[in-house]
């Protein structure tokens, strides 16, 4: 029957089966087939090992939290008792007491509550001891009135406790004295303190009080603000210390020399202090050395007249080596155009007279080719080795001009600057000469002594005019 309901549409593939051989020409049949197959395959690998139920399951721990959590629950037989409201009355006053005595007990109190009536009702006994051993009958007196007309009280039930913060551990800072101290690490190993918060005073005055210690002594904002960038207290300390010393130098010495020591100590002083300016201010101190030195070293007019002159032919010869230079460049550059020239030209004129040419023929002219390239190279090499310079030597002559450039400059500095003294020596003398009551002659003999002992040409005619003045 199942055949016979198929559609038109599979009944025209009847004519692909081979008759004797059964086919799957009907899609609906393989798939049906196919389906049948699979569920079979999944049957057999569920029924058998595979099979989750069949696997191993380990026992579930179930943790019990509380007691009772396990048990079934059963409905009370009776009811339960009902609490009295005596009983929650007492409940409700004892937790207010506890309240009241823990309020009481943990208070922060000043030092000066010894006196007070609560602590006399907290401490009975060392309110006793202390009247016995004052001999005072009439505090003891006090004391047992008061202790008869309160309440009954029991000291286990008040248990006295204080509520105190925890004190601080900070480092405890050595003493400097200037800012490079700071700027170095303190020798040794560190040592540590024990403070008590500003949060433990008692009052907002203690508190503050705590908190104004803490910044001057842990903070140390007052060293900050002493040894800051300027180092304006610094500096009024080293100038009352150098006010002091020169109070106790004696002035009957002309030469000063102790001041100049006491300056020069103070200078030192402020230099190891400083961290900023002490290395600058050394720097300036040698510097100002120096240039004095350069001032007083003795330089003659005729060394700069020579250095000049030797300048002025050392950059004369370079310039004229330079010019040669250029030139030979310029005429080897026009050879070798030339040669360049002369060789394609021969070049060409020999591909055409080599293919009339035999081979010994040949090997001649490459020969004496050959030779005649040898002889021009050693002209060339001739040439180069009289008469070209080579660029590392003139670099050589350049930086020495340039050196001897810089050293004249200086020169002519040192010059000027010697000039300048003589002309304030020749002006102070003058002054002096004027001042002094001396003779014409010791003049002249002053003079002459003066002119036998400098030898330099340039300032005899100065001298010939100081003495027409004179």
């Amino acid at each position: 029957m199942a055949e016979d309901l198929e559609p038109d549409f599979y009944l025209k593939w009847k004519h692909c089966e081979t008759p004797g051989v059964k086919t799957l020409c009907n899609l609906r049949k393989l798939l049906s087939r196919l389906e049948e197959v699979h569920r079979k395959d999944i049957y057999v690998y569920t029924s058998g090992h595979l099979n989750p139920r069949k696997l191993y399951k380990p026992p579930e721990t179930i943790f019990q939290h509380w007691r009772n959590s396990n048990r079934t629950w059963e409905k009370p037989t009776h009811s339960t008792p009902t609490i009295p409201p005596v009983s929650r009355n007492k409940e409700v006053s004892e937790m207010k007491d506890a309240w009241v005595h823990f309020t009481v007990s943990t208070a922060l109190h000043p030092d000066d509550t010894h006196n007070t009536p609560l602590f006399r009702y907290l401490n009975p006994r060392i309110q006793a001891s202390r009247a016995l051993k004052d001999g005072t009958s009439e505090s003891l007196q006090e004391e047992e009135k008061e202790l008869e007309e309160r309440l009954p009280f029991s000291r286990e039930t008040h248990t006295k406790e204080e509520l105190r913060l925890p004190e601080m551990k900070v480092l405890r800072y050595p003493e400097v004295v200037s800012s490079r101290q700071c700027s170095r690490s303190a020798p040794g190993r560190d040592v540590y303190r024990y403070i008590s918060s500003y949060l433990a005073g008692i009052t907002k005055a203690d508190s503050y009080k705590k908190f104004l210690s803490f910044q001057r002594e842990v903070l140390a904002k007052e060293d900050i603000l002493k040894y800051d960038f300027t180092g304006s207290k610094v500096a009024v300390a080293h100038e009352n210390r150098l006010k002091e010393e020169l109070q106790k130098i004696c002035t009957c010495n002309p030469q000063q020399f102790n001041r100049l020591q006491v300056f020069g100590k103070i200078f030192e002083d402020i230099c190891n202090s400083s961290l900023i300016f002490g290395d600058l201010l050394k720097e300036v101190k040698r510097l100002l050395a120096e240039v004095r030195g350069l001032e007083n070293s003795p330089r003659r007019s005729c060394d700069i007249d020579q250095a000049k002159e030797h300048l002025r032919k050392l950059q004369q010869a370079s310039l004229a080596a330079l010019e040669h230079n250029d030139k030979l460049r310029n005429d080897l550059e026009a050879e070798s155009l030339l040669l360049q020239s002369a060789k394609e030209k021969a070049a060409s004129g020999k591909i055409q007279d080599e293919k009339e040419l035999t081979l010994v023929e040949k090997v001649e002219k490459r020969r004496c080719e050959i030779f005649e390239k040898w002889d021009e190279i050693k002209v060339l090499e001739k040439h180069i080795k009289e008469t070209l310079v080579h660029s590392g030597v003139a670099e050589i002559a350049e930086s020495g001009l340039k050196s001897i450039e810089n050293e004249a400059v200086k020169l002519e500095t040192a010059n000027r600057i010697l000039r300048k003294k003589i002309k304030v020596i020749e002006s102070h003398m003058k002054q002096l000469l004027q001042r002094s009551k001396i003779s014409a002659e010791e003049r002249q003999a002053l003079w002459d002594l003066i002119r036998e002992y400098s030898d330099v040409e340039d300032v005899e005619d100065d001298f010939e005019m100081l003495r027409k003045l004179t």
